[in-house]
């Protein structure tokens, strides 16, 4: 096959560099003694860091529904790596926010995540991954990140 050539297999292999680098970025969690977390909560974990979200928005980010979305949250709290906190403006809604735990599983996982990207840069070159990330916007460019359950 050429250079030139489509690829037909495109998918798979987005799919198969995604499943690679989620399982590294696991691992380093687990690595870290995070044993109870599995890659979807990464993903929870990103839509509340910062100024945090309500069940219905982490729910609707996940593609998942919102009871599916209130027991992850209710065992993240458990687990002390989220908190529950009153809604500024809602006083129906509950702010779903990282804790400290939480917190340092993510710079778990972004340390690892970038390991991989130096990794990587090293083996193909700065140009190429900055080309591959231009071409990786455009490609996704109307995706939203979902969990593969």
């Amino acid at each position: 096959m050429s250079r030139d050539e489509p690829r037909a297999d495109l998918l798979m292999l987005l799919m198969r560099s995604a499943s690679a680098l989620a399982e590294q970025i696991n691992a380093a969690v687990l690595a870290e003694g995070h044993s109870s977390l599995r890659p979807a909560h990464g993903l929870l974990f990103l839509r509340v860091a910062g100024d945090g979200a309500t069940v219905s928005e982490i729910a609707a980010y996940l593609g998942i529904t919102k009871q599916s979305a209130a027991v992850m949250v209710d065992e993240l709290v458990a687990s002390g790596y989220v908190s529950k906190q009153p809604h500024r403006y809602d006083r129906r809604s509950q702010l779903v926010r990282l804790t400290s735990a939480g917190a340092d599983v993510t710079t778990a996982a972004t340390n690892a995540a970038l390991f991989r990207w130096k990794a990587a840069s090293t083996t193909l070159g700065a140009d190429t991954m900055a080309s591959l990330v231009l071409a990786l916007e455009e490609i996704g460019r109307d995706g939203t990140p979902r969990p593969v359950w």
